[in-house]
């Protein structure tokens, strides 16, 4: 019954909002004719001069602790899992020499000669990106040794007593053999032709995409694994290893994921506001705990209410679709389509729209983006993401933007007419650094304004604790891929993002501040997309939104 209800309640509110686009559209007309600009919104004039940052910085916030406990991580876990498998000797013999030393002494020097000299731009030639993607295949080498030796170990013989390898004891020993050499190899052509920055067709994508990025994530998720795989019995030991695999091959599916528009989630959200006593006992009941999860409930929970909140504003959020070898330009334009056909109030992008493929053909985002133009003029709106600052994406992406008649609102803010009245969208720019005084200076340039409800996009939700608690918005971020690899649920939550304490994904709240973490249609790692997502399978969401009366 519970579950008839919400799919009632949702058909109901899909063909509400089809009379509520019929109804807005006189609505709309007349803001037209009666805006100078020709515009169904007008950008707001900040109150203060807002600095800039001189120079761009796509990389992300990590405190000195953080950065020391992933290099004592990186150094420490593979030294412990070596020094366990190599408990009997020659176990790891055959691995280092298939995958080990070609890798370090052959591949590794013609990745960076190819990155160097041959690099499809000054970003991509640049030290940071060569030695980012040469460690990265240098210390992803060093677990598929691990890996192999594990899936191989059933097929050493072993003289026990001196616990030295002897030999094999089958000729099948080639097949799983080959098969990891072709998993190998797609991983280091991926990463080799990552820095000629080109979009891949389809059997490519089958035959060296794919593969190379369940292998590289089954890396990732085996190592864990070798800290006990040593004390288990070889073939045990064997199955094991392909569990890592199995997920891999999950993940696979829930990172490519694209559901039609009648199977997308609609989701209720309420934004209550509290005074500022309310705020104050809150603080002294849950000190240093003012930023929290809000749970996402469903319409009846909150009949006894509802007469306080204004019709429900209706948002779908496109957030960090990547193109690139997860999310092809024919993907990204269905999801734009079934945007289309949902037909909602707004559309926010909060960034993020790149991987290095992205950028030939120069126009491929243009035409992934081409179904947006059927919605009206004041409808999509967009902030930029830290990969959209990389060198040539900007000139892209505004070229994108303005064919579809979206504003991209950096540090800027605009008063848009929508069905439920006026509505006040601040964009804010990615900031590395001075995250606090950047926050509070666009704040203070654009103040609250009385009786309009606020909208904001900020890609990067870290930086959503900084908005001043009683600034009264609803903010809109992405970034995270929702965690990227985790377990979700309504009673246990645990995601790679999550445990930095960042906010990973769904609903958020400061003080009188809502945050939503959208879990993203695509994701990126690297240049590319060599971590797939796990536990976290992509969104398709429409958000109802409901301000107080």
């Amino acid at each position: 019954m519970k579950n008839r209800k919400e799919k009632q309640h949702q058909q109901q509110q899909m063909s509400l909002m089809k009379e509520w686009d019929e109804s807005s559209s006189t609505t709309t007309t007349i803001n037209l004719m009666t805006d100078q600009t020709n515009q169904p919104y007008k950008y707001i004039e900040p109150k203060i001069n807002l600095s800039k940052e001189t120079e761009k910085s796509i990389g992300h916030p990590v405190s000195k602790i953080a950065k020391i406990m992933m290099v004592v991580l990186a150094i420490s876990l593979p030294t412990i899992s070596f020094v366990l498998a190599s408990r009997v000797k020659g176990r790891l013999r055959l691995p280092f020499y298939i995958f080990g030393l070609p890798s370090w002494l052959i591949l590794v020097p013609i990745l960076i000669y190819f990155y160097r000299k041959k690099g499809f731009s000054e970003f991509i030639r640049s030290k940071g990106i060569t030695a980012l993607m040469t460690v990265s295949f240098s210390f992803y080498s060093l677990y598929t040794i691990l890996f192999s030796m594990y899936i191989l170990r059933p097929f050493f013989e072993v003289n026990e007593e001196e616990k030295v390898v002897i030999g094999y004891r089958s000729s099948i020993i080639w097949i799983p053999l080959v098969i990891l050499i072709y998993l190998h190899s797609c991983v280091y052509i991926q990463h080799l032709v990552l820095s000629k920055c080109k979009m891949r067709p389809k059997l490519y994508l089958y035959l060296v995409s794919y593969p190379s990025s369940v292998f590289f994530t089954t890396m990732i998720l085996s190592i864990p694994f070798y800290l006990v795989l040593p004390f288990i019995p070889s073939l045990i030991g064997m199955f094991i290893m392909l569990i890592p695999l199995a997920l891999s091959l999950l993940g696979l599916y829930q990172t490519l994921i694209t559901r039609p528009p009648n199977q997308w989630q609609v989701k209720d959200i309420y934004l209550k506001t509290s005074s500022n006593e309310e705020m104050e006992n809150e603080q002294l009941i849950t000190p240093k705990k003012l930023l929290k999860r809000v749970k996402i409930q469903p319409l009846s929970d909150h009949n006894e209410q509802i007469v306080d909140f204004k019709q429900p504003l209706s948002i779908i959020q496109i957030a960090d679709p990547h193109l690139g070898p997860m999310m092809s330009c024919e993907r990204l334009t269905e999801i734009c389509e079934s945007t289309v056909k949902l037909n909602p109030d707004l559309v926010l992008l909060t960034g993020d729209f790149f991987t290095s493929e992205s950028f030939n053909p120069e126009n491929t985002l243009e035409i992934a983006l081409a179904p947006l133009k059927k919605l009206p003029p004041g409808k999509v709106f967009a902030c930029v993401g830290n990969h959209d600052l990389e060198e040539g994406c900007m000139d892209i992406l505004e070229k994108a933007l303005k064919t579809i008649q979206c504003p991209l609102l950096i540090d800027q803010s605009v008063l848009v007419e929508t069905r439920i009245g006026k509505i006040q969208i601040t964009g804010f720019d990615y900031r590395n650094k001075a995250r606090p005084q950047h926050i509070q200076e666009v704040c203070n340039a654009y103040p609250p304004i009385q009786g309009v409800p606020r909208i904001a996009l900020l890609h990067d939700p870290g930086s959503f604790k900084f908005i001043p608690t009683d600034y009264g918005c609803m903010t809109f971020s992405g970034h995270t891929h929702g965690g990227q690899i985790g377990i979700r649920s309504d009673l246990f939550s645990l995601t790679m993002v999550g445990i930095t304490g960042m906010p990973d994904y769904s609903l958020w709240r400061n003080g009188n501040n809502y945050l939503y973490v959208h879990t993203g249609q695509g994701c990126r790692s690297m240049l590319g997309t060599m971590v797939l997502r796990v536990g976290v399978p992509a969104e398709d969401s429409l958000l109802q939104v409901y301000f107080e009366s």
